[in-house]
């Protein structure tokens, strides 16, 4: 005998062809389905669990408790409905922002939310603005002036024009974090992302998806900062709005992208089954990817390889890497220009070392920096950093101290975390070769390292 099925919220039975959990009245009357929330009435809102949802004066527990509320049956309302219904986050944002990872504490974003769920204005903890007391029209791309012409009015919504704007910016941000560290816009690029989440909550149509490709394209550059200066929590989270932004703006390739730089952070966190993971991610749809960006995250994938004790493996994608890297010349339009065959050797050069190979590290490393151009001044202390290494693995001390000296300074200059980490290495080798001495006088001139981050 067939067993029946029944409504999650009523309880009455379902048709024997129905998919849904819920009969169509309580469909409708959940909203889910529709664009926009239902009027819940009072005895929904007035109860003491969403009294005590607006005490906590958090609006990501009172959506959270709003989506379990028991009027919605024995299942909760889906994140997607919800989000949905907000029109302005993602369904993960929006489970972040229940976490409290992320935070709607803004007067517009409250106000939205409480418009947008039709709350009680008596329960609220913020005053909602009078309709009336705001009459002013919105803007279209054209205006039409009475009695008069009609006139174009994109420069008024602007969007696009700042989204481009945006970008030059970030542009002039890039070249300052190559000539003296990510540390002098640890506070400039984030707030920049909070002004980009400003405009994108009011843009619609192609602005709004521009906007939300340069949303990506700062979260992404604010992951870098928070990596580079060791904040690598910050990175990861701050990475994952960018690939909330990505995949909202339907760009398929910087969402990989992305990928490919949270399984960076991860290896610098030292989670290398996690940096596995996501560097297969940002790979699950190759064959859409340009061959240098198939090569960047190949690049990334062998370090994380490396990471796990897949000494092989590493050699093996470095070695498809190569090949992709050089199949194509570098196009600016593509985010992974940069990944020709020379940068891929000074990549590599940081493996060789941990598979016994400083010799091979070495003669890259040297080959690589007789062409350095100097507005790499951050990227070239970290490459002096690692042929120290290398110099310190093969014993030879003098010129892993001589090497590490001159990382030294670019490394005070430019506080990164990656030059710090790769020198606090060459003490211990130089000890393990016999310069007692010269571990001892560098291990003390690296502790100025120390300085900067405890200031």
């Amino acid at each position: 005998m067939a067993v029946g099925r029944y409504c999650m919220r009523c309880g009455g039975r379902l048709a024997r062809d129905s998919r849904a959990s819920m009969c169509s009245p309580c469909r409708q009357v959940s909203g889910i389905g529709t664009d926009r929330a239902p009027d819940f009435g009072s005895d929904f809102w007035y109860t003491d669990q969403m009294r005590d949802a607006f005490a906590t004066w958090d609006m990501g527990t009172v959506v959270r408790t709003y989506r379990y509320h028991p009027a919605h049956g024995h299942k909760p309302l889906p994140q997607e409905t919800v989000s949905r219904w907000l029109g302005t986050v993602t369904q993960s944002q929006l489970s972040r922002i229940e976490s409290g990872r992320n935070k709607a504490d803004t007067l517009d974003k409250l106000v939205h939310y409480a418009r947008a769920l039709k709350m009680p204005t008596d329960l609220l903890w913020f005053s909602l603005p009078d309709a009336a007391s705001d009459p002013l029209p919105r803007v279209d791309s054209i205006l039409a002036l009475p009695d008069g012409p009609l006139v174009p009015a994109a420069s008024i919504g602007a969007g696009s024009a700042v989204a481009d704007a945006l970008l030059k910016t970030l542009d002039n941000y890039s070249a300052t974090d190559n000539l003296v560290g990510a540390h002098s816009l640890v506070s400039v690029v984030p707030q920049q992302l909070q002004f980009i989440e400003s405009l994108i909550d009011h843009a619609h149509g192609k602005d709004r998806m521009h906007l939300l490709y340069v949303g990506a394209r700062y979260a992404e550059f604010a992951g870098w900062v928070y990596q580079d200066t060791g904040a690598l929590d910050a990175a990861m989270q701050v990475s994952n709005t960018a690939l909330d932004f990505s995949q909202e703006a339907g760009k398929e390739a910087f969402g990989a992208y992305v990928l490919m730089r949270k399984s960076n952070i991860a290896t610098d966190a030292g989670r290398p089954g996690l940096a596995l993971k996501l560097a297969d991610a940002a790979l699950s749809n190759a064959e859409r990817l340009s061959p240098r960006m198939r090569a960047v995250v190949l690049r990334q994938q062998a370090h994380a390889q490396l990471q796990s004790g897949d000494l092989e493996g590493c050699a093996r994608t470095f070695d498809a890497a190569f090949k992709l890297a050089d199949q194509t010349p570098a196009s600016e339009s593509d985010l992974a220009h940069y990944c020709t065959p020379e940068y891929l050797e000074m990549e590599a050069a940081h493996c060789w070392v941990e598979m016994g190979r400083a010799a091979d590290a070495i003669a890259a490393l040297q080959q690589g920096l007789a062409g350095w151009q100097p507005t790499y001044r951050r990227d070239l202390g970290l490459c002096l950093a690692r042929l120290s290494v290398a110099h310190a693995s093969r014993e030879q001390a003098d010129h892993a101290v001589y090497v590490a000296e001159r990382a030294l300074v670019i490394a005070l200059e430019t506080r990164s975390y990656r030059i710090a980490s790769q020198l606090n290495r060459i003490p211990a080798l130089l000890d393990a070769a016999g310069a007692d001495e010269q571990a001892r006088t560098l291990g003390t001139r690296i502790n100025l390292l120390k300085s900067w981050k405890e200031s």
